[in-house]
This record gives structure tokens, C-alpha cells and sequence, in this order.
């Protein structure tokens, strides 16, 4: 990973917003809604990550090549399709919102942005997650491309399509939380490369497309299934073959409370790392 994925080619979006000429809902006097001040935060965001040629390259090439060199495992047409939808899906969170997340957020930090924004009317929750709204739409397009090959070119049609949405959207929701909760401690941009390492390799290591789980214990097995990673490939299993965490086939009611499975430690990741990340996040550079 590169030094200088996400440092921000330009934060003039920022740096003049707090000056910029008040007009319409922006006038003394009238409070501009949240959505309104919330769209702005995030088409700064999204104008900053565009101008980033390294982070672009990064963000939109990282999970291709990933799947490309992952894509062996599949014996059949419809695990070929299944693991490309997994290891983009996955590497995708791990590097396109998770890593890049952790860089934006310390290098806003470093450049005073955040705590500019933190003297006007953004609240704390707007500032930390416009960044990743950026990231979560490539992540989405990126997918939806992964299903598209896989059920045109591949023939891998997904058996509960439903179960994809909860995996991207709640995957984005509990990797962005990481995010912000591993920009705590991550003192510079380059430093970020080490923090986020062990989060990244444990959870790869143990998401069940890089080795299958059934190569561990029991014991081991359970446990992976709680990080923020395999509970994200499971939900794209169940979405192409039907299979839940068992390996039997689901369906129906019983599909869906296999999916609920999936989703509970999603969601507590999510609220903890979200949680403490806010609860403590700096605002200042760390001396």
C-alpha cells in the first residue's frame, strides 16, 4: 500500500466553505438543513478523492486485481461467480472504505480540516462520515458490476439476491466504523500502512475466500464468523448457492434467519467500533 493512497490532492473545498457568501437557507438567521450541509460535506469529499490520481487508481483497481488472482478457487461456473462476487466485495471493503477511510480521515486531521469543520453547524457524525459516502457508491457500482459478470458471463445467478444488500450495506456501515475508530490511533497518513495491517490480514486471512475455514478447528471456525469480514462473505454465499454457515442448503424462513445470523455481528461491530470511535476521535494532530 502506498504512502500516499489518500493524502487529499486539494482541501480548497474545505479550507473556503467556513467563508464562503451565504445565500438562500444559508443566511443569517436560517439554519441550512442537515441534508443540505451534510450533500455539501460530501461533494467536497467526492471532488477531493477524484482529483486523487493514486487513491483512484487504489480504490478502482485494488479489488479486480484481488479477484483476478483468487478467482482458482472456484472449481464451477457458479463458484467462479460466487468467490468474484466475494473477493470483490471484500477487498473492496477492506481497501477501497476501510483503508482509505483511515488515511482521509488522518490526513484532514493533520491539515486542520476536521477542526475547522468542528467550529461551524456540521455535527460530529456528518464530518466523520462524509468522507466514506464517496466510497461506499464505488463500492456499491463495483459490486453491482461483480453480479452482472458473474450472471451473464458466468451463469452464476444468485438464489436470494436480497442477501447482497445487507452484506454491502452493512459491511460498509461496520468497515467505515473501523474506520473511524483505527483513525484514533493512527498518528500520520504513512503510519497508517502499520494500524491497519493487522485488521486487514487477520480478517483475510480468516474470511473463508483466501483459505477455506474448514482448515481450522472448530473453535477457530466460530470465531471467524464473528469478525467484520466473514459474515460478509457468508451473506454472498447464501446469495449464490443458498448455503448457510453449515454448508445446508437454506430457504425460505429458514434462509432468512441464517441471513439474521450473518447480519448480529455485523451490526454489534458496527455500534462498538462506531461507539468508540466518536467517543474518542481527535480533532487535533497528535503530538
Amino acid at each position: 500500500m502506498s504512502t500516499n493512497t489518500i493524502v487529499p490532492a486539494a482541501t480548497d473545498s474545505f479550507s473556503a466553505s467556513p467563508r464562503a457568501p451565504r445565500t438562500g437557507d444559508d443566511r443569517p438567521g436560517r439554519r441550512p438543513s442537515a441534508l443540505r450541509r451534510f450533500g455539501a460535506l460530501v461533494r467536497a469529499e467526492a471532488t477531493i478523492l477524484l482529483r486523487n490520481k493514486t487513491a483512484m487508481f487504489t480504490a478502482v483497481l485494488m479489488p479486480p486485481m484481488m479477484a483476478v488472482m483468487l478467482l482458482q478457487l472456484g472449481q464451477r461456473s457458479g463458484a467462479l461467480g460466487s468467490v468474484l462476487v466475494m473477493v470483490l466485495l471484500g477487498t473492496g471493503l477492506l481497501f477501497v472504505v476501510y483503508y482509505t477511510m483511515v488515511t482521509s480521515l488522518v490526513a484532514r486531521r493533520e491539515q486542520l480540516v476536521l477542526k475547522r469543520l468542528r467550529t461551524g453547524e456540521a455535527t460530529t457524525l456528518e464530518i466523520l462520515l462524509a468522507p466514506a459516502v464517496p466510497l461506499w457508491a464505488l463500492l456499491t457500482i463495483e459490486t453491482g458490476m461483480g453480479v452482472a459478470l458473474a450472471s451473464a458471463a458466468l451463469g452464476a445467478v444468485p438464489v436470494h439476491p436480497w442477501a447482497l444488500v445487507p452484506a454491502v450495506v452493512l459491511g460498509s456501515a461496520a468497515w467505515t466504523a473501523l474506520a473511524v475508530w483505527s483513525a484514533n490511533f493512527t498518528r500520520t497518513v504513512e503510519s497508517a500502512q502499520l494500524t491497519t495491517m493487522p485488521a486487514i490480514l487477520i480478517t483475510l486471512l480468516f474470511s473463508g475466500f483466501s483459505l477455506p475455514l474448514d482448515a481450522f478447528p472448530d473453535v477457530v471456525q466460530r470465531l471467524a464468523h464473528a469478525l467484520p469480514l466473514t459474515p460478509v462473505v457468508d451473506l454472498v454465499k447464501l446469495a449464490f448457492t443458498g448455503a448457510g454457515t453449515a454448508g445446508t442448503t437454506l430457504s425460505g424462513v429458514d434462509a432468512a434467519l441464517g441471513a439474521l445470523g450473518m447480519v448480529i455481528p455485523l451490526v454489534a461491530w458496527t455500534a462498538a467500533a462506531l461507539w468508540e470511535g466518536v467517543r474518542g476521535f481527535r480533532w487535533e494532530p497528535r503530538s
